[in-house]
């Protein structure tokens, strides 16, 4: 529980920074801004076998975005987004739901949902700014996003039966469009 907090914090502090970056959270006018990002990720979860032929992964997905806002400056930012796959072990198909928090201290937070497809290890799909409350409270934004498995095992727990899943790639938003509404 005490590294989760730490995570917790970890992605307040930087998000607050390229959010705050990005979007000149001051502006008396909404500010939009397109962002590209690259984001090494990894993932834990539980697999369960759910049909003959269908698993479901629920898993923590997070790790550090490199924002590129085009000015030839980087910014970084940790994420967290909890999530549900279904894998079809017939077709190797998969599907990915997943709800993301971006906060940037008590007084800064926004919410996005992810949702992408494709074969297993390779989805493609959506991601959007659902909104925010406090300074962000109008929050929006949406992109496309490439999501790529490089690494994954799975392990079976003696004791319990328990199999636990483990995952790391890279997620790539090649244009995220981000507003901020204005005071």
């Amino acid at each position: 529980m005490k590294g989760m907090k730490n995570r917790i914090t970890c992605l307040m502090a930087a998000l607050s920074m390229v959010f705050g970056v990005v979007l000149g959270a001051s502006s008396a006018f909404a500010a939009e801004a397109v962002v590209k990002i690259l984001a090494p990720w990894q993932a834990r979860g539980e697999v369960y076998k759910v049909a003959p032929n269908k698993v479901k992964v629920v898993a923590i997905i997070d790790g550090i975005m490199y924002v590129d806002k085009g000015d030839k400056s980087m910014d970084a930012a940790v994420f967290m987004c909890p999530g549900v796959e279904y894998i079809n072990l017939d077709n190797d198909q998969a599907t990915l739901d997943a709800d993301c928090v971006i906060s940037g201290g008590d007084d800064k937070v926004a919410y996005a949902t992810l949702k992408a497809s494709g074969k297993v290890g390779a989805l493609e799909g959506d991601f959007t700014i659902i909104g925010g409350e406090k300074k962000w409270k109008g929050m929006k934004g949406a992109g496309k996003v490439s999501i790529r498995t490089a690494l994954g095992s799975t392990a079976k727990n003696a004791k319990t039966g328990e199999v636990l899943n483990a995952a790391a790639g890279l997620a790539v938003w090649p244009g995220l469009t981000v507003t901020l509404p204005g005071k």
